[in-house]
């Protein structure tokens, strides 16, 4: 897919400002779409066992792109 639709000269991701796992629940659920709610739910349980804060910006990321 991203082969056949990028842009030639390539595209930055948005920027998703970290946050606190409770505000990362909060942000999808104000977004109201049900897979950022998931995707949000399923990251905030793998942050816990890992501990990765890179984690907690990819809720906010598939918002934007949503």
């Amino acid at each position: 897919m991203t082969s056949v639709y990028a842009p030639a000269d390539g595209i930055a991701p948005p920027t998703v400002i970290p946050a606190a796992p409770a505000e990362v629940f909060a942000r999808a659920a104000r977004h109201g779409d049900e897979h950022v709610v998931k995707l949000a739910d399923a990251i905030l349980d793998a942050y816990a066992v890992s501990g990765d804060d890179r984690l907690l910006t990819a809720p906010g990321y598939a918002g934007q792109l949503i």
